[in-house]
């Protein structure tokens, strides 16, 4: 089963693990990391680095963090750049996290990017589309 690390500023990514438990129940194999404004850089990698440890079974692990560009990406980055069966993803939302726990155990390490990746562009709807209004 592919390991799952959620990475974020402030405390959405152990929110967004407390709403899946909500929703879809316990769940093995995801470890939420937050940055907080005091944390260094070198702390985050030693945490991003044991949290893989914690959940890699040998099918992969995914990265979710909530912006390209910004330190938990950055860091992650250079993380999955030196390793095999890490890949980061950003823009991580509740439903990428509610689909890629719910399929993982039935999908490989590269389906269950395409379902992240897919989860969170579907996700984005207004109200008015939704009543058929546009």
């Amino acid at each position: 089963m592919v390991g799952i690390v959620i990475i974020s500023h402030g405390e959405m990514a152990t929110g967004m693990l407390e709403a899946a438990r909500m929703i879809i129940g316990e769940q093995e194999g995801i470890v939420p990391i937050v940055l907080r404004e005091a944390d260094d850089v070198e702390g985050l990698k030693q945490r991003i680095e044991a949290a893989i440890q914690q959940v890699d079974n040998g099918d992969g692990v995914l990265i979710m963090v909530d912006l390209f560009g910004a330190t938990p990406f950055n860091v992650s980055a250079r993380i999955a750049l030196a390793r095999d069966g890490v890949e980061v993803i950003t823009g991580m939302n509740l439903p990428m996290l509610l689909e890629v726990a719910m399929q993982r155990q039935d999908h490989n390490f590269a389906g269950l990017i395409e379902i992240a990746k897919e989860a969170a562009k579907g996700s984005v709807r207004t109200l008015s589309e939704s009543l058929g209004k546009r």
